[in-house]
């Protein structure tokens, strides 16, 4: 599977770990920071998601994905970028 990537979606800046342990809440909610940006990059935007939405239901109970991913605009995931990009990850 990882010898054939998919295609790019969009290139964007990654954080390259984006699990919620490394995203800084403020009281308010609100994003306060980042940390651990050791692997920062341009990447697929998906690499990215990939790992958020899995953290997302891992750290706060399932039902977690499909709110990120409506908050970030998408709307529905994509099931072979996912499953790329969370390989990649899981190997990494």
């Amino acid at each position: 599977m990882l010898a054939e990537p998919p295609p790019v979606d969009r290139l964007v800046v990654c954080h390259g770990d984006a699990c919620s342990p490394n995203t800084l809440v403020a009281a308010d909610g609100s994003c306060a920071g980042h940390v651990d940006l050791g692997s920062l990059g341009v990447a697929d935007r998906w690499a990215d998601l990939a790992i958020a939405t899995w953290s997302a239901d891992w750290n706060y109970g399932s039902g977690w994905q499909g709110r990120l991913l409506d908050a970030y605009g998408i709307g529905a995931g994509d099931e072979e970028r996912t499953s790329y990009y969370r390989l990649l990850w899981d190997l990494t």
